[in-house]
């Protein structure tokens, strides 16, 4: 599907965080991922389905089938929601790291270190 799936690195980096920045160790159940999931076949299914109702609106565009049309934006919706929901779960994780652990303040003026060649800011 794409060059690079990264979802179960990530899964990963969050479980070792939870062991080293936390103020008090973090439980697995308190957190959204499913971290016994495999993230990025789950990923890779989710978006299959989604581009396979975009086909279906397609096709059903061109036969002008109204009732298709109908049910592939059901489909759209469905499968646009379980995707956001997808991506929350990793927004929300982030968020009880950042609240359950001590962080020195990021200053004003804080820019990433070249080294680490992060390009987006």
């Amino acid at each position: 599907m794409s060059n690079e799936i990264f979802f179960n690195d990530l899964k990963n980096t969050f479980l070792s965080l939870s062991e080293v920045i936390a103020k008090s160790p973090i439980d697995q159940c308190d957190l959204l991922i499913d971290y016994t999931d495999d993230l990025d076949a789950l990923f890779e299914r989710n978006f299959q389905c989604f581009k396979d109702a975009k086909d279906l609106l397609n096709k059903a565009m061109v036969n002008n089938d109204k009732v298709t049309i109908q049910a592939s934006l059901v489909y759209i919706r469905v499968y646009a929601m379980g995707l956001s929901n997808f991506f929350e779960t990793f927004k929300d994780d982030s968020d009880i790291f950042l609240k359950e652990s001590i962080w020195p303040d990021i200053p004003e003026d804080y820019q990433v270190p070249e080294h680490y060649n992060f390009q987006h800011k």
